[in-house]
Formats: C-alpha cells, sequence, structure tokens
C-alpha cells in the first residue's frame, strides 16, 4: 500500500467502520505508524471511539471528536485529524459519515490529503441496505458521495453482509453489483470482504476467478447495543 491515506465511505449499515477497523489492523502488520480517525457523527451505533482501549492495545492511535459534538449535524475537523495527515510517518484511515452528506468535510481537507502521499477513497456497498440494494444504487452512492466531497472515489469495496447471518450466495450476488458499478464508474474493484467463518482457499479462487479485486477477510468486532460485546 503506497498510499498514505486511506477513506473509507458508504452508506449507514455499509460495514464501513468494521471494514476500517480491519483494515488498520491490516496495516499495522507492516507499518508502524498507524491511526484511525473517527469522522462519523452520523450513525449512534458503530463509532471507533466507542473502541479506544482495542485500538490502544493493539498499537493504532485513535483520533475522535470530543464527545460533546456527537450529535452535531455534521463531523467537525479536529486538529489533530489534521495534524496526523500532515504527520508523513501515519498511515492514516478515515472513516467517514454514514452518508453521502458525512463526507462534506472532506472537501476542507483535500489539499491537504493530495500534498502528502495521496489517498485511496473506498466506497463501501452493502446490497442488503436500502438505497444500495443493485448496480445503479452502488453508482448513484459513489457519485453523490464525490459531489458531497469534492473527492473522486479511488475504488468500490464489496462488504455485502449480515453480520453473522452472512452467506456466500450473498456474498456473490454483492461483488456481481459491485463489479458492474466499478466497472461502470471506472475504478476498480479493490475488495471483496469475506466473514472469517466463510474464509475458505475454494471460495477465494471462486470469487476472485469471476470478479476479480481482492478478497479481504473480516474479523467482526462490533456489536448492536442490545448484543452482548464480546470482541476478543
Amino acid at each position: 500500500m503506497d498510499k498514505r491515506i486511506f477513506i473509507f465511505s458508504g452508506y449507514y449499515g455499509s460495514g464501513k467502520t468494521e471494514v476500517a477497523t480491519n483494515f488498520a489492523l491490516f496495516l499495522k502488520k507492516s507499518h508502524e505508524h498507524v491511526a484511525i480517525a473517527d469522522m462519523d457523527v452520523v450513525n449512534p451505533y458503530f463509532r471507533s471511539r466507542d473502541k479506544e482501549l482495542f485500538f490502544r492495545d493493539r498499537g493504532i492511535r485513535l483520533i475522535a471528536p470530543p464527545e460533546r459534538i456527537n450529535a452535531a449535524d455534521l463531523p467537525t475537523i479536529t486538529a489533530s485529524i489534521g495534524g496526523m495527515i500532515d504527520n508523513q510517518k501515519y498511515k492514516v484511515v478515515l472513516d467517514m459519515g454514514g452518508d453521502d452528506v458525512g463526507t462534506i468535510p472532506l472537501g476542507s481537507i483535500r489539499k491537504k490529503i493530495e500534498a502528502w502521499g495521496g489517498y485511496e477513497m473506498f466506497v463501501i456497498a452493502n446490497l442488503n441496505r436500502p438505497f444500495t440494494r443493485n448496480t445503479e444504487g452502488i453508482v448513484q452512492m459513489a457519485e453523490l458521495i464525490e459531489k458531497m466531497s469534492d473527492i473522486h472515489p479511488t475504488a468500490i469495496i464489496s462488504n455485502t453482509h449480515m453480520k453473522e447471518f452472512t452467506d456466500r450466495e450473498m456474498i456473490l450476488r454483492g461483488a456481481e453489483h459491485c463489479s458492474e458499478a466499478a466497472r461502470r464508474l471506472n475504478i476498480p474493484l479493490a475488495f471483496i470482504t469475506v466473514p472469517a467463518f466463510l474464509d475458505e482457499k475454494s471460495f477465494r479462487e471462486t470469487l476472485t476467478g469471476r470478479f476479480g479485486g481482492d478478497v479481504f477477510p473480516l474479523q467482526l468486532f462490533y456489536h448492536t447495543p442490545w448484543e452482548e460485546d464480546i470482541t476478543p
């Protein structure tokens, strides 16, 4: 990964915080300095800032807005986030807001992002969520995110899931639509996520053979408030 800044965007329920967390852990395997910045004030359930100890124990720096702005209408770019983008030692993962509006603050730091080693902006799609149930919905989401953020998405991530109820047929269906959406947007399909409990060599070969892109295995770390938190 030659880029320094990795932006994860997508609609509410796309699973972007789960993917961003797994990606930060992936980066940590090969880079000493990794930070994850929680810029999501849209989703009240799956906040990276809820996992402060989780990241600290794994040597990943968590940057999050002050608690007092949790209910703000739009995310606020804090000085610490801007400072981390300027710190060339770090690979930085940005977990954006849960809709196209949540990406608006990116426009204000676009030049900063482009100046320090470029970026990857992933659009994450889950076909089991409203508005992204098909190729057209995914394309429209990517176009809206670009319009609101003033930053061009660089790749699609197929993350069709229903948490622990995800099955292989579901993943195949999501990959098919995401692959076509990526073709229409003229950007690559970067990853197809697969929960660890479904990650087998033969299934990986099926996915990469049919759709290209890499298979990215996911550990599930986030839970709804009514579930017991069993994060390892």
